[in-house]
C-alpha cells in the first residue's frame, strides 16, 4: 500500500509539472487578450530575451517569424533549439543552455508562442486574467 502512495505521488507531482490544460493546449486565453499567469510570464521573457531577433511578437524580424514556426515544432523540438540553438538560413540562434532565465521558463515561453502560432493570441500585450 505504501507504494502505490508512493507512486501516486509521483505521478500526480509529473502531472503538475506539465503545462497542459483540459483541452491540450498549454495556455489559457480569454477575450482578446486575457491569458494564465504561466503564459503572461513567458510572454515577459520572451520580451526580455527573444524578441530583439523574433519580433515583438514572435512575428519575426531579423530572425524566423514564430508564429509560423511553432505550427511545425513540437514541444520537444523547441526546447531543443533553445538549448543548443540552430544553424539558419539567415544566421544563428544562439544556445540559451546557460541562461537560468531562458531554460527556467522555456515551458511559459512556449506557451506563449503556441497561443500565438494558433492564432488564440494576436499580436498584443497580453494582460492576467483576472
Amino acid at each position: 500500500m505504501k507504494s502505490v502512495a508512493i507512486l501516486l505521488s509521483f505521478a500526480s507531482t509529473l502531472l503538475a509539472s506539465c503545462p497542459l490544460f483540459a483541452d491540450g493546449r498549454p495556455y489559457t486565453v480569454k477575450a482578446i487578450n486575457k491569458v494564465d499567469s504561466d503564459t503572461f510570464i513567458g510572454y515577459k521573457v520572451y520580451r526580455t530575451w527573444c524578441a530583439r531577433c523574433h519580433g515583438t511578437f514572435g512575428q519575426g524580424l531579423a530572425a524566423s517569424d514564430l508564429t509560423k514556426t511553432l505550427k511545425t515544432t513540437d514541444r520537444d523540438e523547441f526546447f531543443t533549439v533553445v538549448a543548443r540553438g540552430k544553424k539558419g538560413r539567415i544566421g544563428v540562434m544562439p544556445a540559451w543552455q546557460s541562461n537560468d532565465s531562458v531554460m527556467k521558463n522555456r515551458d511559459r515561453i512556449y506557451s506563449y508562442l503556441r497561443a500565438r502560432a494558433d492564432g488564440a493570441l494576436g499580436a498584443v500585450t497580453p494582460e492576467l486574467i483576472d
